[in-house]
């Protein structure tokens, strides 16, 4: 990494990114505070409701405007002519490793101003509610849990968005693809993984060996939380269980570094077209979309079916015959519908580029 690091490059990102980042840092800030003043009001509601005094984690979720945060910065920093940029840094003294690394580590610099922003936000609001949190417990602990998961997803996010922003050549499609297209096809194609393992069997509150009656799952793993992910108390967290996540975080990090260097192999300036940086990344983003689709589809025609499958079966597993009907219902629609699609996109595409 350390032979792609190019000073000029660093200052010129920053140099075009100082406006967005400090709008970013500061938008950021109110949502931080936000939060924490939340969780501070929800505690001191427990508390004087005899519940509990524990200070409580934040949802994943609400960190989603981190990201958009990011994009933003990312785009304007990059500016509206994409390729343009690119050719022209390219031309000079600087490789294409040297640049996209270089974006990286702009982005991991900045991710690492939010943190501090963070920090100050929760040092601040403990100094604020001093005597509150007396009597609350895990304060600090959640705080630093907060971090890690900003460090850990945020590395996640920004990689996912250079990804992401690499298949376009096109910095409006690619800003749009990185904020909706691919984000929402993604989450329907794992909605739909998700749809399909409730008949395999898997899932929070049922199993194919409950159905079996083969085994007698441990009711205190069924209550298991995910530290990184829901809204936890100090109470909630064993060692253990934390360092399974951050090592399978760390998998996934590790996992989009080497997407990230097969996509940045296959990036070419010469082959872009309008819209995508090469005809790989274009059927790569096609399919996604396609795949999408035909799950959605699959879920508005075929959930009143498979519904009535689970109720004739007594439980969401299904088993045999009934099994069989479900998946390869499901299956064909999505193929069918996904190659449709797929075409249809694929006719559009050579037209428009």
């Amino acid at each position: 990494m350390k032979k792609y690091l190019n000073k000029g490059l660093l200052y010129a990102w920053f140099n075009s990114a100082k406006a967005p980042i400090g709008i970013g840092i500061f938008v950021w800030g109110i949502i931080a505070n936000m939060i924490i003043k939340r969780n501070l009001s929800m505690v001191k509601n427990e508390i004087a409701n005899n519940f509990d005094n524990y200070y409580h984690a934040t949802g994943l979720y609400e960190y989603i405007m981190l990201g958009v945060i990011f994009i933003g910065i990312y785009s304007m920093a990059k500016g509206i002519n994409k390729r343009n940029t690119e050719m022209f840094l390219s031309s000079g003294p600087y490789t294409k490793k040297q640049i996209k690394y270089n974006e990286l580590i702009s982005l991991l610099v900045t991710l690492i101003f939010f943190v501090i922003t963070y920090a100050y936000i929760a040092t601040m609001s403990y100094i604020g509610n001093r005597e509150l949190l007396y009597i609350v417990e895990g304060y600090e602990t959640i705080i630093l849990i907060e971090i890690l998961k900003i460090v850990l997803f945020g590395i996640i996010g920004i990689i996912s968005m250079l990804i992401i922003d690499s298949m376009f050549s096109n910095s409006v499609i690619g800003f749009v693809s990185m904020i909706s297209i691919v984000p929402f096809s993604i989450f329907i194609i794992f909605m739909k993984i998700i749809n399909i393992l409730r008949y395999f069997g898997v899932g929070d509150n049922y199993s194919l060996l409950d159905k079996l009656e083969l085994v007698n799952p441990n009711q205190e793993f069924r209550r298991y939380s995910k530290i990184l992910i829901d809204e936890i108390t100090v109470k909630d967290i064993t060692l253990n269980n934390l360092s399974i996540e951050i090592v399978v975080t760390a998998i996934i990090i590790v996992s989009l570094i080497i997407i990230y260097n097969i996509v940045q192999r296959k990036f070419r300036l010469e082959k872009c077209n309008k819209i995508f940086s090469s005809k790989v990344n274009e059927k790569i983003i096609v399919t996604i979309i396609s795949v999408a689709v035909g799950s959605f589809g699959a879920f508005l025609l075929l959930e009143n079916y498979i519904n009535n499958l689970q109720h004739k079966n007594g439980a969401p597993a299904l088993l045999g015959e009934n099994f069989l009907k479900a998946f390869g219902a499901d299956i064909a629609c999505i193929a069918v519908v996904a190659f449709a699609i797929y075409k249809i996109l694929r006719k559009i595409i050579r037209n428009f580029v």
